[in-house]
């Protein structure tokens, strides 16, 4: 699901991703979506939901299933649904997404490292 507006989703400095606003500790408001600090607002009354308890922002690779290529993605937000996990995410090169915490794989302290240093 990618955001049609990119003048809230900007284009950033990968070595920037530690200052990336994050929603954390909360489910999202309409209005957190509205001002860029979640990417989705879960409003089914039936879907019960909270907020997934990990520290954000993380830096992740988003795999895609179609062909195994995967993304570089900052990871903003995380709802605990009874779905499953689902996460928000800003891309470096612009714009945003949301998927499933299944989906990615969390960069280790020594890729992190060799990111910023590049």
């Amino acid at each position: 699901m990618k955001n049609e507006n990119e003048n809230k989703w900007p284009a950033f400095e990968i070595k920037s991703w530690k200052n990336i606003p994050v929603i954390h500790g909360k489910i999202a408001k309409q209005t957190d979506a509205e001002n860029g600090l979640a990417v989705f607002c879960l409003k089914n009354a039936g879907v019960e939901h909270i907020a997934f308890e990990i520290d954000l922002p993380k830096l992740a690779y988003l795999t895609n299933e179609d062909d195994d290529s995967k993304e570089l993605i900052v990871v903003i937000q995380a709802e605990s649904t009874e779905k499953g996990v689902v996460i928000g995410y800003r891309n470096p090169n612009g714009g945003n997404g949301a998927g499933f915490l299944y989906e990615l794989e969390f960069l280790n302290s020594e890729e992190i490292e060799s990111l910023e240093r590049n």
